[in-house]
């Protein structure tokens, strides 16, 4: 009996190191105090089977002892239940559910502290469990008792399990500590064992120490234990885990909502071509055996079509390695149709600052701006050319520069007004245009000054495309044509060639705007070429 009390000393300690520990903590969480609950269950119990050995022979203390003795045991159930369950759910709310919880353990305090009265807890108190005589109400606090410790050590398995990774060790640690008390309990329980109580609660000291290698070393209590399906099933993007053979095996709420009625054990592929005509199995295939082989993430883009539209997803996909050997899949799909649309948009908004910096707003010709620098871009093509040396090839692709003025235009602008004279600039863009080569590119000089540059075109070639466009202007039938001073709206037409003896930008430009000047002087509506 003497060694009984020395290692309940060393439990009772065990508890008290335990219970500083949790103390201690700056910023105290639910767990910390359930786990309090646990380790004050314990020392009420210990030190109840402790002042029963060692002061057997004082009525008073027996007596006290009997009911605290109880009193641990009724508790310590109870907080071992709402450890787990706040360990699983890192934080809970309660409620009168939670209360129902303490029904049973009231009413056990009550039968126990009236026992002497109708002996319904029980008849005699031994710590030998060959001696101890119990009433019926004993059956139904044990009964109660393994179930509130099997829930609660279901709940830290399950989430070991269902959560391999940083929290399990701890969980897993706080388990097996439980697990042994409650074997050992449940042997003197049902007489399987006639040892003393005692021996239960020193067990119940190795609990203890497995709770206190797991707040020092594993950092149980300084972190949240937090449910990896809770979290992955509050991220916004969708995953999937596919096995090797493309079955599902697992998936969040996110991947549920996009692909109804999704279910492990199915192909993945097939889950997918549901919602997605366009999918490319054999692309997909591909990828996955590219991140397996390159043990990298690959991505892909998906497509959905629904009453609301065309959804974009792209998929990235990341092998699962362990210990070197592919076991699994998973597939991260993220929602990108809010980034696509952006993207278009901005693409549109490019065009259109492109377009606009480039193109006159009223006529949609090339402007100045641009005029200028593609006029450089030829000279310098055909310098570049004449490096070689090949005549012929210089010759197959030299260029020529059209400038054309509408006869008349102030006239036109006088009579008709200037909206009208709008209008004409652009019906003369698109009747050019309609006489042009669509490699040639049209410009709109200034005022109603337009200019043609004739790309890869021999000099003859430049002449014959000047003639076009005078032809093409002199033969459209123009709104109010026949109040020009002939009667008919014409343009004069001025063309040269690049030639080597023009060598800069601005030389050509001068040669071809002489042209258009002795054009507009000699008659009007015809062609100078030089």
């Amino acid at each position: 009996m003497f060694i009984y009390q020395i290692l309940l000393v060393v439990s009772i300690l065990f508890m008290i190191i335990l219970f500083f520990l949790i103390i201690l903590k700056s910023k105290k969480k639910q767990i910390h105090y359930a786990v309090m609950a646990i380790t004050i269950s314990l020392l009420i119990w210990n030190i109840s089977v402790l002042c029963y050995t060692t002061f057997s022979g004082i009525p008073w203390v027996l007596a006290v002892s009997e009911r605290m003795y109880f009193v641990g045991i009724i508790f310590v159930s109870l907080a071992t239940l709402f450890t787990g369950l706040i360990f699983v759910h890192t934080r809970i709310s309660f409620s009168w559910k939670h209360a129902l919880l303490f029904v049973v353990p009231v009413l056990s305090l009550v039968v126990l502290f009236t026992n002497q009265y109708h002996h319904f807890f029980y008849r005699t108190f031994s710590l030998i469990p060959s001696h101890q005589d119990f009433g019926f109400y004993f059956a139904v606090h044990t009964a109660y008792s393994y179930l509130c410790i099997g829930i609660g050590l279901f709940y830290f398995l399950h989430f070991s399990v269902k959560n391999f990774g940083f929290f399990s060790r701890q969980a897993l640690l706080i388990f097996f500590g439980i697990l042994i008390s409650l074997i050992a309990d449940s042997f003197s329980t049902f007489h399987i064992f006639d040892w003393s109580a005692a021996v239960e609660n020193i067990v119940f000291s190795i609990t203890v120490i497995f709770f206190i290698l797991a707040i020092v070393k594993l950092d149980f209590l300084s972190v949240v234990p937090i449910a990896l399906h809770k979290v992955v099933d509050i991220i916004s993007d969708a995953y999937v885990v596919f096995s090797e053979d493309y079955e599902i095996v697992d998936f969040n709420k996110a991947f549920a909502a996009i692909w109804e009625g999704v279910s492990r054990k199915t192909n993945v592929s097939e889950v997918i071509k549901q919602i997605c005509p366009d999918f490319n199995e054999e692309q997909f295939v591909h990828s996955v055996r590219q991140s397996i082989r390159e043990q990298s993430k690959v991505s892909m883009e998906m497509q959905r079509l629904s009453d609301s539209g065309t959804s974009y997803y792209i998929a990235e996909i990341t092998p699962v390695i362990f210990k070197r050997n592919h076991v699994g899949t998973i597939m991260l799909v993220k929602d990108i149709t809010e980034h696509k649309k952006n993207l278009e948009e901005v693409i549109r908004l490019n065009e259109t600052l492109r377009s606009l910096a480039m193109k006159d707003w009223l006529t949609q010709a090339y402007n100045r701006y641009f005029f200028d620098e593609r006029l450089e871009q030829e000279i310098d093509r055909v310098r570049r050319l004449k490096e070689y040396g090949d005549e012929d090839i210089i010759a197959g692709n030299n260029f020529g520069l059209i400038m054309f003025d509408i006869d008349y235009f102030k006239v036109y602008n006088d009579l008709n007004g200037h909206q009208a004279g709008d209008e004409l600039l652009q019906t003369i863009v698109e009747v050019v245009r309609e006489s042009i080569f669509s490699t040639d590119v049209l410009c709109r000089y200034g005022g109603e000054e337009f200019t043609v540059i004739c790309c890869r075109t021999l000099a003859k070639g430049v002449e014959i495309a000047a003639e076009k466009i005078r032809k093409s202007v002199e033969e459209y039938e123009f709104k109010y044509q026949d109040t020009q001073p002939n009667g008919n709206l014409t343009v004069s037409v001025g063309a040269t060639c690049y030639v080597p003896s023009c060598i800069t930008k601005d030389d050509l430009i001068q040669r071809a705007d002489q042209n258009l000047y002795l054009a507009k002087n000699t008659g009007k509506n015809k062609v100078v070429f030089r």
